[in-house]
């Protein structure tokens, strides 16, 4: 058995779903954040379980874009046809009478339905509270309100759920029947689904719609709004009711005024990002050094107490050396994800798409491309994908062009130590960071890039298509801590199990090719020292020691492969190891830091030295520090332009239609890259 979930976007849907299977999933204010089937399992009062799909948010049944197309086609699904299946249309009492126009479409679709009322307390602080046996009475269907955040009333649409599925078929009448003379007594007489098939056939053979059926379409939403406006005209017996004054008040109207306000509105928006930033790097300090204190205590303590064994070299060196030059940067992701689902829950991340309407249209794009944009500020993945809610096929193939230049959570670990590394730890007006201006500053030079692209883009491409931008404000609410929480420790944990999972396999091949090398070579280099050593009594000194690892390290396979490439970095500023974290940061961003962590581990600097302090150690041949303010900025401008994620790249070419646009993606970015990045080195240096 098994039931979905159906309903337009922001109707408490998806919360409903999480509340009946018990998963955690991402709820958001706006489109595209169900953009493809969530599955899960439901405890059914009786103790059965049931197989619940939560589709994606639509607001009719004439898809406009991929997301709702997949709503569609799950609704249309034979398989769900049969005896036992639910359909669970979720109405949103705040707006009663768009949810009217769908649940009434999905109801002469003839399948088995119950009707989740939610939002029943907003639409009481607007004034009107939905009358529920009225409504029931004019649906003809089991009507259950419900409040996922509450969990009021769950048990009974449970209860109703499974009293739906053991009934039988019964005849109900059409509420809009575009062959009035034709019979509905079975599913495969029903008009309305004829009309609907014919549709989905003339958008999947990419035909214009006959003159014929477009009237009937028309007529179907007149008809429609006729019945439901004739439902709440009805004084008789009222479907809303007027709630007491004093509750009335609308303080979501009052604050928007000036939170969209065309000059306040951006002022305070650049205050809000300005925070959020600042908290980035605020915030996650204490518990970054702690991390760190740890790693730089632990390497030091195994070194003392395990064999000196190539295993033992693995573990030290690539395995932990490589993690911990991640690890210590999951605090910064963990609130990075944490404020963003603050953003969430409370609605104001649907203002920043209201606001920056008028800037993404100037650049081809509309305010729904806002959503993917701010949806990259965590993963370029699910943001991509959140592009189906674009209708404009030009706008959607723009958004998914230049979302990955957004700053993903991937770059955050490799701005954060480039930005300790070259920009010092100033504070203006005691509590504006230097560092987290320069973080927020790269954020802002991926997403104005983004624009610019797009812009550019799109006056080649010449589309006369406009795109509309119409979008639903959901009321101020009070964040969900837990919910917040819950949200931050499941991304923080995919992240470091996804990342961990490349991070061990490259710092792996890292060890072994810095580890090994032609033997002549390396035996070159230990007669050399060892004859040094004998000079001295048998012995180096700490400099010569350290120059003899690096000597070794350049003979190894790795270093032979870095001296290679680094002819065609050395105009951006940078050595053959940065050159090394380069090339094996293409799977993924975040793998740069490891690889360094790793690389450097070789040299066996300083036991209890962080990667940060030796880093900041490293020399040029001419005794100059390799990352000096130039360098560090040109690898920021390099990682915030290059498409260094195979996992995109796939996801692109998926969405975007085939290889073709996520080559020339790929190759677009890592020439901005290379361009932007060795012009910064060269002004600066």
């Amino acid at each position: 058995m098994r039931l979905i979930l159906t309903g337009n976007p922001n109707s408490g849907k998806t919360s409903l779903f999480n509340e009946l299977t018990g998963l955690n999933h991402k709820v958001g204010n706006y489109p595209g954040v169900t953009v493809d089937k969530k599955e899960g399992m439901c405890k059914m009062s009786d103790g059965l379980s049931w197989q619940v799909l939560d589709i994606p948010g639509t607001y009719s049944l004439y898809p406009k874009s991929k997301d709702e197309q997949i709503a569609i086609d799950t609704l249309f699904d034979k398989d769900f046809a049969r005896a036992g299946n639910v359909l669970v249309v979720v109405m949103d009492a705040s707006n009663i009478k768009r949810s009217l126009f769908f649940c009434t479409q999905v109801l002469d679709l003839g399948l088995p339905t119950v009707a989740a009322l939610t939002m029943q307390d907003i639409a009481c602080k607007k004034g009107k509270a939905v009358m529920v046996q009225t409504l029931s009475k004019v649906l003809n269907i089991p009507i259950v309100p419900v409040n996922p955040r509450t969990k009021e009333g769950i048990e009974d649409l449970k209860k109703t759920i499974l009293h739906t599925s053991k009934q039988k078929n019964q005849k109900r009448n059409l509420f809009f029947n575009p062959l009035p003379e034709t019979s509905t007594s079975g599913p495969t007489e029903n008009p309305y689904l004829a009309l609907h098939l014919q549709y989905k056939q003339l958008m999947q053979d990419n035909k214009h719609i006959h003159p014929d059926l477009q009237k009937i379409l028309t007529q179907e939403v007149k008809s429609r709004y006729a019945w439901i406006d004739e439902v709440l005209e009805n004084k008789a017996e009222p479907l809303v009711q007027a709630t007491p004054e004093e509750i009335i008040k609308d303080k979501t109207a009052k604050a928007d005024k000036i939170l969209l306000h065309p000059v306040w509105g951006r002022l305070i928006l650049l205050v809000v990002l300005l925070v959020f930033f600042q908290s980035v790097f605020w915030l996650a300090s204490y518990p970054m050094d702690w991390i760190d204190g740890f790693f730089a205590w632990l390497v030091p303590s195994l070194t003392e107490v395990l064999p000196q064994t190539w295993w033992t070299d693995l573990l030290l060196n690539g395995v932990l050396a490589g993690l911990g030059g991640v690890l210590v940067f999951i605090p910064q992701i963990a609130i990075l994800f944490f404020l963003i689902t603050v953003l969430e829950d409370t609605g104001y991340m649907a203002r920043i798409s209201f606001l920056m309407d008028r800037m993404f249209e100037r650049a081809g794009l509309s305010g729904k491309s806002a959503m993917p944009f701010i949806s990259g500020m965590a993963c370029a993945i699910p943001a991509i994908m959140a592009a189906r809610t674009i209708e404009n096929k030009n706008q959607r193939m723009l958004t998914i062009l230049v979302t990955p230049f957004m700053s993903c959570s991937a770059r955050l670990p490799v701005y954060a130590i480039l930005i300790a590394l070259v920009i010092p730890e100033q504070y203006y007006l005691g509590f504006i960071s230097l560092q987290g201006l320069v973080l927020m500053g790269m954020y802002f030079l991926g997403f104005f890039t983004a624009l610019i692209v797009s812009k550019v883009v799109a006056w080649f491409l010449k589309t006369k298509e406009k795109g509309f931008f119409l979008q639903e404000l959901p009321v101020y609410q009070h964040p969900r801590w837990k919910n917040a929480l819950v949200n931050m420790v499941d991304k923080s944990k995919i992240f470091v199990l996804n990342a961990g999972k490349i991070i061990m396999v490259i710092s792996i091949a890292i060890w072994f090719l810095s580890s090994y090398g032609p033997s002549s070579k390396r035996s070159e280099v230990e007669t050399k020292y060892e004859q040094l050593a004998q000079v001295q009594n048998g012995s180096l000194n700490a400099e010569q020691e350290t120059q003899f690892n690096s000597d070794l390290l350049e003979t190894s396979y790795i270093g032979i492969l870095g001296k290679f490439i680094e002819p065609a970095i050395a105009p951006m500023g940078y050595d053959w190891k940065i050159g090394i974290a380069l090339l094996a940061s293409f799977a993924a961003r975040e793998v740069f830091v490891g690889t360094m962590a790793t690389i450097y581990a070789q040299e066996e600097t300083e036991d209890n030295a962080s990667l940060r302090q030796t880093m900041l150690a490293a020399k040029r041949e001419d005794g100059s520090p390799i990352y000096d303010l130039a360098t560090g900025l040109s690898l920021m401008v390099f990682y915030a332009y290059a498409m260094q994620c195979m996992a995109t790249v796939a996801i692109v070419k998926r969405e975007g239609g085939g290889w073709k646009m996520a080559l020339t993606q790929l190759l677009m970015m890592t020439g901005l890259a290379y361009l932007a990045a060795t012009l910064v080195y060269q002004l600066l240096k």
